[in-house]
């Protein structure tokens, strides 16, 4: 098992720091790809139009990815919510998660519709692109990783998870917090596209605490 440590500069607000203890997260990291962004952008195209159309102040179609969404530039698939450990427990945490992970081997997932979703805070809403086949394997990943939190004290994932990779991140105080008009935007033609769209190979599980990550490579001895 490999475990590779990158340093990440971001600001203070996004490294999630509180006192003593750092915000984090564990995921299936999703290697970029021409695909995803390719799709992230068709999606974009789709849903300024309605939006425009639906606001005579809108600016034009080509401003609105630059002021109410982003597109996400490092996809993945979550494996917790977001948490916060002690600073004196990161390292533990670590190693118990690169120690729960040995003997699983990196797996291949299949892509099956576009979704919508609102974070917990309701104040940010994401449109992913839904786990179909494979997801069985991302179960079993999570299934070590739950344990894990609950050992360090806290709250596992999803009871029914519906494993998705991000593809962009909407403000929704700028829309009006409605969500349902990004997804009426979408329609069934965005998921014929992803029928077309090759699996995605995934070899890496990663940790961030606050401007830390931590890598763990599937498979590696």
């Amino acid at each position: 098992m490999l475990i590779v440590i990158i340093i990440v500069l971001v600001g203070e607000q996004d490294a999630g720091h509180v006192r003593g203890g750092w915000s984090g997260h564990v995921y299936l990291r999703i290697r970029p790809s021409t695909q995803l962004h390719r799709l992230a952008l068709a999606c974009v195209d789709a849903i300024c139009p309605r939006l425009g159309s639906s606001n005579s102040d809108a600016k034009p179609a080509d401003t609105w990815d630059l002021e109410r969404m982003r597109i996400i530039e490092e996809p993945h698939i979550s494996l917790t919510r977001p948490f916060y450990l002690p600073e004196h427990q990161i390292a533990g945490f670590v190693c118990e998660l690169e120690s729960c992970l040995r003997g699983l081997d990196p797996l291949a997932v299949g892509l099956e519709r576009i979704s919508t979703y609102v974070n917990e805070k309701q104040d940010r809403g994401f449109v992913a692109v839904d786990v179909g086949y494979g997801g069985e394997s991302v179960r079993r990943v999570l299934d070590r990783v739950d344990h894990l939190m609950v050992r360090f004290g806290q709250r596992g994932f999803f009871r029914t998870p519906r494993f998705h990779i991000s593809l962009l991140s909407v403000d929704l105080a700028l829309i009006g917090g409605e969500m349902s008009k990004i997804g009426a935007a979408l329609g069934a033609a965005m998921n014929e596209e992803i029928a077309h769209l090759a699996a995605m190979q995934i070899d890496e599980v990663e940790c961030v605490f606050g401007n830390k990550k931590f890598g763990i490579s599937l498979g590696a001895e």
